[in-house]
């Protein structure tokens, strides 16, 4: 796939705006000089052909007519002139005009000004009535003569000279965008510096290197801060995903090897030497043991997976107070033969958002470990209260607690205080890790309380769900 460059875009995109803007001002320029000249164009027009008006003098002929005088005349040779009768008879013309120039000239009927073009090129012409007085008799206050004046003037000079005047102006938008464009380009190259490092940390993260700290420049803009500190969050929870599935699976390794090598050291104990019946029935019972341990250890390996990658239903509630009974009706055998007594006290019935499978497993989990963990002649309390629009499960035992360098890792996979992990000690310490995972997808939170020689509570705090 094609990569593009944003700095280079960037930079591209501001030195086509300031072009454009250098080139909308030359434009600009011009056409307001154009528009001065062509008013004093017009003026210069007119006064030329108020000049051609002053130059018409009595024929002094029977008829009374009027006449051009060309000594009267100052005027350049390229312009052309007529001058009409009002019945449009020709008194007067420019005498080195073309022919087809003064054809275009005679052409326009209507007064003003107006353009036209001829084989050399476009003329501005004027055209209008006026009245010559011709002092003929002093005593009557002279002779009034109604004469059409046209004039026309070459409008090639005009251009030239604006183009010559804005010249000017084109020059220092050149030269301006030229500096400014090498300082943008700087400019632009600094203040997008902390992006391209921001880019080129980031490109480094891998599975195998996890290091993101963001650089101070980064961290002190504004619109990337947030984005260092997000990416650098999330570094940090896709690392710690992957350290633990590669503890896990180097304790789930270890688990299902220490319980394949028992059963098979139990097997190869079993034929070394004939047995009795009862020899046999004892190391096949052993041999039961040793698989239900294996399958209990995959069955929470599942669990946990299913946990984790399952997508969460936030619209199911079911009722704790339903579940802990389900779980104490099952576990009362296991209390009594423990001499532990369990009980329940029922605060408040309230429902909290999670799957009724993943409700009576964290109930089941928790007061299993606080059975095992229990002493003769102690005690369990399940207790069930609402506190703050949120449901609250207290498992409190009076066991041997849990000592206080291990409080901070109980939640780890397969953690165990007891790090001899004999038979005796319990489960495959994945039980606690079930129960963090259950309580974070319900959006709640688990905490332990625990005191050597005392006891241990385990408090679950979880968002009501409507009854």
């Amino acid at each position: 796939m094609r990569t593009t460059s944003l700095s280079r875009q960037l930079v591209v995109g501001v030195l086509l705006a300031e072009l454009l803007c250098a080139a909308m001002f030359s434009f600009t320029a011009i056409a307001h000089e154009m528009h001065g000249r062509r008013r004093a164009f017009d003026v210069m027009l007119r006064g030329r052909a108020d000049s051609l008006l002053g130059a018409v003098q009595d024929a002094e002929d029977p008829e009374d007519n009027v006449f051009v005088d060309p000594t009267e005349l100052a005027v350049p040779q390229e312009d052309a002139y007529e001058v009409l009768s009002p019945t449009g008879r020709t008194l007067g013309q420019s005498p080195n005009s073309p022919a087809d120039l003064l054809a275009a000239l005679g052409a326009h009927r209507t007064g003003g000004y107006f353009n036209f073009k001829t084989n050399k090129g476009w003329y501005r012409a004027v055209r209008f009535e006026g009245v010559r007085v011709i002092d003929r008799n002093e005593d009557q206050g002279g002779l009034r003569r109604p004469v059409i004046v046209i004039y026309a003037a070459s409008t090639r000079d005009l251009w030239h000279e604006a183009v010559e005047a804005v010249r000017f102006y084109v020059l220092a938008s050149v030269l301006l965008l030229a500096v400014t464009a090498a300082g943008l380009v700087w400019f632009l190259r600094r203040r997008l510096s902390p992006l391209q490092q921001l880019a080129a940390i980031a490109g480094r993260v891998s599975a195998q290197s996890w290091e993101f700290v963001p650089p101070n420049d980064v961290l002190r803009t504004a619109e990337l801060a947030p984005i260092a500190l997000s990416i650098q969050q999330l570094v940090l929870g896709l690392q710690q995903a992957f350290e633990r599935q590669r503890q896990l699976t180097g304790d789930a390794a270890h688990e299902l090897k220490t319980s394949i090598a028992v059963l098979k050291s139990s097997l190869q104990l079993l034929s070394m030497n004939p047995r009795t019946t009862e020899q046999y029935e004892a190391g096949l019972e052993g041999l039961l043991l040793d698989t239900e341990r294996m399958e209990e250890l995959a069955n929470r390996m599942l669990a946990l997976a299913r946990l984790e990658e399952a997508p969460v239903n936030r619209t199911e509630a079911t009722d704790l107070q339903a579940a802990l009974n389900a779980v104490v009706a099952r576990l009362r055998p296991l209390s009594e033969l423990r001499q532990v007594a369990l009980e329940v006290r029922i605060e408040s019935a309230s429902k909290a958002h999670m799957q009724a499978e993943d409700a009576e497993l964290l109930c089941s989990n928790l007061i299993m470990n606080a059975l095992q963990h229990s002493t003769p002649a102690g005690r369990v309390s399940a207790i069930v209260q609402s506190c703050n629009g949120a449901v609250e499960l207290h498992i409190v035992d009076q066991g041997n607690g849990i000592p206080e360098a291990s409080l901070p890792h109980v939640f780890e996979r397969f953690y165990r205080a007891d790090r001899s992990r004999s038979r005796n000690s319990g489960g495959a310490g994945l039980g606690l890790s079930i129960c963090k995972a259950i309580v974070e997808r319900a959006n709640g939170t688990i905490q332990i309380q625990s005191e050597a020689g005392t006891g241990t509570e385990v408090t679950v705090r979880l968002p009501a769900a409507p009854s």
